[in-house]
């Protein structure tokens, strides 16, 4: 039996596929993504600063968008804040509160909670 395949900290051995190579990829992925937040957190700044910049990629982003570029509707959509992720988590936080609510109440009226989702989700849609 080989011991030096059980010492922690070997990088060679720390993973069962790829050893090494995992380490370092692992390390470029994570170098890679602070570099990308970096860069949205400092965009994000500049353009807060610069109300002209922003109207300036929007009018951009509409002739884009009028010339058939679904990326650019896509970007107006979110920068809307109506994008699908965000609508499907605000269903999921309304979800939880009647939930909750249900919990909470005993009463015969919330003995049935799916009706009561129903009813709030379809009263919030209109």
């Amino acid at each position: 039996m080989n011991t030096e395949n059980l010492k922690k900290g070997n990088p060679d051995t720390q993973f069962k596929k790829g050893g090494r190579s995992a380490v370092e990829a692992g390390r470029k992925g994570g170098k890679a993504s602070a570099i990308s937040r970096n860069f949205v957190s400092a965009l994000k700044k500049r353009l807060k600063d610069n109300p002209e910049t922003m109207d300036k990629i929007i009018d951009s982003l509409v002739s884009q968008a009028e010339n058939g570029d679904i990326k650019a509707v896509e970007c107006l959509i979110d920068l809307n804040g109506e994008s699908v992720q965000r609508e499907s988590l605000k269903i999921k936080s309304k979800e939880l509160k009647l939930k909750e609510k249900a919990l909470q109440n005993t009463g015969p009226e919330f003995s049935k909670e799916e009706p009561l989702l129903y009813n709030a989700l379809e009263r919030d849609d209109s």
